[in-house]
C-alpha cells in the first residue's frame, strides 16, 4: 500500500490524537521496511528527540503531540503525513481513552483554551502547515488503512497504545 514511500529517508506521521497515527505509522513502516518509532520514544512532546531519529534516518516516527510543529521539520528527504479521520469518530475515541488534561495541553499549543482539538489541528494543517510543507506534506485517510492486512477492524477494549 505504501511501498512507493521507500524513497524518503524518514516519514513523520501525525494528526490529532485518536485519528489513527499509530496504526498508520506501523503500516507505513512495514510496507517501506523502515523502523517504526513510537511517540513514547520521543517523549511525546520532544522535538529534539524527533530530530535525533530523523537525523539518523530510515524511520517512520509517530508523533501526534508534535503536530503543531510539523512545518518546522527541515530534515532532508523527510515526508510529513497527516492522518485524516472524521471528527465524530475521533471524539468518540477520545471519550473512551483520552483525558481532559491531555486535551488542555494540546489546545494550548494552538493558543486555544477551548474548542475541539481535532478540528483545530486540521484547520492549522489546512491553512498554515500544508502550504509551508508543499510537496513534503501529504494526507492519508484513516479508512483507507482498513484495506491493509495489519489493520484490525473489529477492535474492542483496546488500550490507547495498542494496535495488535
Amino acid at each position: 500500500m505504501f511501498e512507493t514511500l521507500k524513497e524518503f529517508s524518514n516519514i513523520v506521521v501525525s494528526g490529532p490524537q485518536r485519528s489513527g497515527t499509530r496504526i498508520a505509522a506501523k503500516i507505513i513502516a512495514a510496507d517501506t521496511g523502515k523502523t517504526y518509532v513510537d511517540e513514547k520514544y520521543i517523549d511525546f512532546h520532544n522535538l529534539k528527540m524527533l530530530e535525533y531519529f530523523l537525523i539518523h534516518g530510515n524511520n517512520v516516527v509517530q508523533c501526534p503531540a508534535l503536530c503543531h510543529l510539523l512545518h518546522y521539520i527541515m530534515t532532508k528527504n523527510t515526508l510529513i503525513i497527516i492522518v485524516r479521520r472524521p471528527i465524530e469518530e475521533i471524539i468518540k475515541s477520545e471519550r473512551r481513552s483520552w483525558n481532559e488534561q491531555a486535551e488542555k495541553i494540546e489546545l494550548l499549543k494552538y493558543g486555544c483554551t477551548g474548542g475541539i482539538i481535532s478540528e483545530i489541528k486540521y484547520y492549522f494543517w489546512d491553512f498554515i502547515q500544508k502550504d509551508i510543507l508543499d510537496e513534503r506534506g501529504r494526507e492519508i485517510h484513516y479508512h483507507t488503512l482498513e484495506q491493509h492486512p495489519l489493520f484490525i477492524k473489529e477492535r474492542q477494549n483496546f488500550r490507547w497504545d495498542q494496535t495488535e
